[in-house]
């Protein structure tokens, strides 16, 4: 980083530490529950790869759990931001946010001022929040309770693991994608927490205009 940069603070060590373990775990999660899904391999390997999808879930559980109570501020706060809505996101997402004449026509286009989160990273928000929920509640349903279901309520909550588990997943390969386009905003998340203040004004100006932390270094 240049020293005679200004920063702006966007991911503290809660919010990265958090997200460490949101990593560590559920990209386990994935590659094992689609393994189970297509079940490619011996019993004794699958039920290997079911040990491993039940421990990363356990993981995965606690891992929300603490943050929601240690976190609960930046928690509600995260809420607040994925359901807020206003005539810029229509307008966001009527562009897909510039990236499709970015990646295929290279050229930039005129995107709709932005808070911390744009559009789509507000939807992905709502997703692993609903999901992620219906994900713990149903995994833990089909793995602690089997024989206590009905067959019925056992039946659905497979079905919401699996269409809320594939929909996570296809979120996920996006958001690693763009993640790793934006990289500065990667290694914020992954590393220091810090985006370099023209980039955060170019990329989410009524953040900086309202809320932001800025540090001189």
């Amino acid at each position: 980083m240049s020293k005679n940069q200004s920063w702006i603070l966007k991911h503290p060590w809660s919010v990265r530490s958090f997200h460490y373990l949101l990593v560590l775990s559920f990209i386990p999660l994935a590659i094992t529950g689609v393994v189970l899904f297509f079940k490619p391999f011996d019993q004794l390997t699958m039920n290997l790869y079911m040990r491993i999808h039940v421990v990363t879930g356990v993981i995965l559980t606690l891992d929300a759990v603490a943050y929601f109570i240690i976190g609960f501020t930046r928690v509600i706060a995260f809420v607040k931001r994925s359901f807020s809505f206003s005539a810029n996101d229509i307008k966001w997402f009527s562009i897909l946010g510039g990236y499709p004449q970015k990646f295929l026509l290279r050229k930039k286009v005129a995107v709709p001022p932005m808070g911390k989160y744009n559009s789509g990273q507000k939807l992905f928000g709502i997703c692993v929040l609903i999901g992620g929920t219906i994900l713990i509640a149903t995994g833990w349903g089909l793995w602690g309770f089997p024989h206590i279901l009905p067959h019925s309520m056992a039946a659905l909550f497979g079905t919401l693991h699996l269409v809320f588990g594939w929909l996570l997943i296809l979120f996920l390969l996006v958001h690693i994608f763009l993640g790793i386009y934006m990289f500065d905003d990667f290694k914020a998340m992954f590393l220091h927490g810090k985006i370099p203040c023209e980039e955060a004004k170019e990329m989410a100006p009524l953040w900086v205009e309202r809320e932001v932390v800025k540090i001189e270094r």
